[in-house]
């Protein structure tokens, strides 16, 4: 048997931008929520043995990239994780593209 997975995704149809979570069935059907912030930033809540997780995908703007841009995506990033409770544990994924601290 081949395992299958979910994507949960979400992007721009110009494939320029994109962030995405594969989840394994069945615990795909442990998903709570979904939250597509944009085309940068997602995350999805899943109950795994009665933790509660919220696991992000972020795609940080690259180098050459307006300050604007970049200021625009950790303000998001910053923002939604704020919002989080503190009892549930929280996963980051994806290319930070250096920034990290």
């Amino acid at each position: 048997d081949k395992e299958k997975y979910k994507l949960f995704w979400n992007g721009q149809k110009t494939a320029k931008n994109g962030v995405g979570i594969y989840v394994r069935e069945p615990l795909a059907q442990e998903v709570l929520d979904i939250k597509r912030i944009n085309s940068r930033l997602m995350w999805i809540k899943l109950c795994i043995k009665k933790q509660t997780m919220i696991i992000f995908s972020a795609y940080a703007p690259q180098t050459g990239e307006s300050e604007e841009m970049k200021n625009d995506f950790w303000t998001a990033f910053s923002d939604t994780i704020s919002t989080i409770p503190k009892s549930e544990t929280i996963l980051i994924g994806g290319d930070l593209n250096g920034h990290v601290g």
